[in-house]
């Protein structure tokens, strides 16, 4: 098999070999196996940094690793600008740890491949504001998601909200009126009514991944 891949995670195993956990522009998300790339010898290891775009030649692996063997990588593109920037490092992280905790292997979607693709191109380069840029792709990445915010009604109550927010519900993935949430429903305070705040976001994120995101820890201390 051959294919472009953006390397998103590695994890040790054994003395020298790697799991590799990539985005596929062929295969959407897979895990993969570095054999030996560990070893002061490989040529691979410097293709298979975290960020890259790297063509990939993979064969299946034996029924013991039930996983696909990288036999061949060849970076395409290494994102050395990206690398040296603190702030564009931790929005990256950000999206590798969402888009690994968020999405099963092996289902493709296009929109997403060109939505990561694109967006390690714009954090290479010279880019805006990190924390506007931030929103802005995360709001990018929600849509493609499909995932809409109700503005319109209470999640607990139904009572229509007229845009005017109180709280963020994670349990619900959505507002609260004041009237719940004066009555105990928990949740993220809105300040002025905007819920694209980077504590709403990030529950946001959490609750739709059902796990812990440790990389928003890293964004709060780069970036915000």
């Amino acid at each position: 098999m051959k294919t472009r891949a953006i390397i998103l995670k590695k994890q040790n195993i054994n003395e020298y070999d790697q799991l590799v956990i990539c985005y596929t522009e062929e295969f959407g998300k897979i895990t993969a196996i570095a054999k030996s790339v560990l070893k002061p010898s490989s040529i691979q290891a410097m293709h298979l940094d975290i960020f890259n775009l790297v063509d990939f030649e993979l064969v299946a692996g034996s029924a013991s690793w039930r996983m696909p063997i990288i036999t061949g990588a060849q970076a395409e593109a290494v994102c050395s600008n990206l690398k040296s920037n603190l702030n564009h490092v931790a929005v990256a992280y950000f999206f590798a740890e969402t888009i690994d905790k968020l999405f099963f292997e092996y289902q493709k979607d296009k929109r997403l491949w060109d939505f990561l693709s694109s967006l390690l191109v714009e954090l290479d380069s010279d880019s805006d504001d990190p924390k506007e840029f931030l929103k802005s792709k995360q709001m990018e990445f929600l849509n493609i998601l499909g995932y809409t915010f109700n503005l319109n009604d209470c999640s607990f109550c139904s009572a229509l909200t007229g845009g005017k927010l109180v709280a963020y519900s994670i349990e619900t993935k959505g507002a609260i009126c004041q009237d719940c949430f004066l009555g105990g429903r928990q949740g993220i305070v809105l300040k002025g009514g905007v819920w694209q705040s980077p504590e709403v976001i990030g529950a946001l994120f959490e609750s739709l991944a059902e796990k812990k995101l440790y990389s928003l820890n890293f964004l709060d201390f780069v970036i915000r």
